[in-house]
């Protein structure tokens, strides 16, 4: 199992998280299951999400999926993305 810890600025954290729930067949597809979803206490906008992959090859296709690309401007996402990608030991 990896954790994937993804932060990245939005321009309205209510029109991405519509569209962040549109999105959970493609997060199923890919054996992603999200363990949280938080926002910075000085800025809204600020979104961080955990999830848990199968493996790093899960998280390397769902990352280079050019519809999660789609999907995350659809949502106003700021900017590139910030991915920290770990193993729990």
């Amino acid at each position: 199992m990896v954790t994937v810890i993804l932060t990245h600025e939005v321009k309205d954290f209510s029109n991405w998280k519509k569209q962040f729930d549109l999105g959970e067949p493609l997060r199923a597809r890919a054996g992603v299951k999200t363990t949280g979803v938080y926002t910075s206490v000085d800025n809204p906008n600020n979104v961080t999400v955990t999830t848990e992959f199968p493996g790093i090859e899960a998280v390397q296709g769902f990352l280079s999926n050019p519809e999660l690309k789609e999907t995350m401007e659809q949502a106003g996402v700021i900017g590139k993305p910030d991915a920290k990608i770990l193993n729990k030991v």
